[in-house]
């Protein structure tokens, strides 16, 4: 059974995420940048058991003059995730359902400037280990 837990973890996030922000979500900052957005990036994390993977993601938000309310509200959406079913679309594009089975808080939401941004914008980052169950 190898392989049956993992879970495209950015696709899980990025949907949730997307459902109930007002900024976009995406796994790569695109061509055209909006004024706001929401990054996320795996950045580690382990197998918790034969159905769940233990994702560490790592959420870069991005807004003018100040990113620590949209990352505040992202810690918060992220703390809430546990029992939440989230409909996403795999690497094939065909949609999916995941389990949010746990969170931890890896890094608290913290400023952390980036030199390719225009010095108006602002952008703070946070860390979380998610439970997502493959087997639902």
């Amino acid at each position: 059974m190898a392989g049956n837990a993992r879970k495209p973890a950015v696709s899980v996030v990025i949907a949730y995420l997307s459902a109930h922000l007002a900024v976009p979500v995406f796994d790569r900052v695109p061509m055209d940048r909006p004024e706001s957005y929401v990054l996320v990036r795996r950045v580690g994390g382990v197998r918790i058991n034969a159905v769940t993977d233990g994702p560490w993601v790592l959420c870069e938000c991005v807004a003018p003059v100040s990113a620590e309310t949209l990352a505040m509200r992202v810690a918060d959406l992220l703390e809430a995730a546990p029992g939440e079913y989230v409909a996403y679309l795999n690497d094939d594009m065909t949609t999916a359902q995941a389990w949010i089975a746990s969170y931890a808080e890896v890094g608290a939401p913290a400023q952390n400037p980036d030199e390719d941004l225009q010095p108006e914008y602002d952008r703070w980052t946070l860390t979380a280990q998610l439970g997502i169950s493959s087997h639902i």
